[in-house]
């Protein structure tokens, strides 16, 4: 299998029908809730959010952290209240302290800036682990005594995308190839593409497009959090969790210079990298969205919109392409690649 998540259908098949054939005596458990989902709301208002991040560097606990609290941000639309963290940080045997302290030390930042408190981290070192592997799982409370309906996507809304495609996946490539790059661009660019990291948070975009959609008398239907198989995974799994079709224009999607040249030197799909930080929103009143949220100071764009039927295509100029799930990750051939070229 490839690396990353479990595609779609096996994961149906392997994972989530064999959890609910076991469990039917217990299936009102998962009210409210959906297996494999990255956050699960019960009928209770009670939530909970988990994200996985891999890799050497020194920010991989921030990141899960940060991408929990993506995934809880997009599935509740507003603040978590009384929300916690708990890590889980698996470190290979020559991984030395100092670098297990600074792993801890960035998560710790995180949760200092967006006010959410690590409750619990069990750090382990394994021998089977060749990497570092970090997890987070955030619960918390929802308010659902307002009245807001939680709408999904619906046919004629527009996708508005925030931020950039691939922050996260380019950050890491900087990161972990910097004196390779700097060999054929200029230091100061991949010094900014690797502290993309400052992008990865999307509580305060989700948090302006709410604002924003009341203003204008429109709403954030729905909202996912991009992150692995890059924004054409995101575009699949927001049409997929709706069932609804959808069309984007790859001119419209907002790309960074220095995604765009990393990508380039390692012969990757920027389109398919790592998008930690970038927000998917449905809504009926794209393009007032995007202008309020750019008067905010965040980066936003109409990408696309919802259709009737499932297909999901993207087009470029004459071409169109259909989409399919996500089958990988291109982070995880730039690791092969790297690895190769020792």
């Amino acid at each position: 299998m490839n690396y990353g998540k479990l595609t779609e259908l096996v994961y149906k098949r392997s994972v989530d029908k064999v959890i609910r054939d076991i469990s039917q005596k217990n299936m009102s458990f998962y009210d409210g809730a959906a297996l494999g989902a990255d956050c699960a709301i019960l009928p209770s208002g009670l939530f909970s959010a988990r994200a996985l991040a891999s890799g050497r560097d020194e920010n991989v606990a921030a990141r899960a952290f940060f991408a929990a609290s993506n995934n809880a941000w997009a599935a509740l639309r507003e603040e978590p209240a009384d929300a916690y963290a708990v890590l889980s940080v698996k470190l290979p045997e020559r991984c030395r302290e100092i670098k297990a302290r600074r792993i801890v030390e960035q998560a710790a930042l995180g949760a200092r800036q967006l006010g959410i408190p690590i409750m619990g981290a069990d750090v382990s070192v394994l021998p089977c682990v060749s990497g570092i592997i970090a997890e987070c799982v955030m619960s918390g409370k929802v308010n659902q005594t307002d009245g807001k309906e939680r709408l999904g996507a619906r046919a004629g809304d527009d996708i508005v995308m925030t931020n950039w495609i691939g922050l996260e996946g380019t950050a890491l490539i900087a990161g972990g190839s910097f004196d390779r790059l700097c060999e054929r661009y200029p230091s100061d660019m991949i010094e900014e593409a690797r502290g993309f990291i400052r992008h990865f948070s999307v509580a305060a975009q989700a948090r302006a497009a709410v604002e924003a959609a009341t203003a204008v008398k429109s709403d954030a239907g729905c909202m996912l959090a991009a992150r692995e198989g890059g924004i054409f995974g995101a575009l699949w799994a927001l049409a997929s969790d709706n069932g609804v079709g959808l069309v984007a224009d790859l001119k419209d999607i907002p790309v960074r210079q220095e995604t765009i040249e990393v990508c380039e030197f390692f012969d990757l799909n920027p389109y398919e990298l790592l998008a930690g930080g970038s927000l998917l929103i449905t809504t009926t009143r794209g393009a007032e969205l995007a202008e309020r949220l750019g008067d905010k100071g965040i980066n936003a764009a109409v990408i696309g919109k919802i259709c009737e039927g499932n297909d999901r295509i993207v087009r470029h100029g004459e071409e169109t392409r259909y989409l399919e799930p996500a089958k990988g990750d291109e982070i995880f051939r730039y690791y092969e690649i790297v690895n190769n070229m020792r």
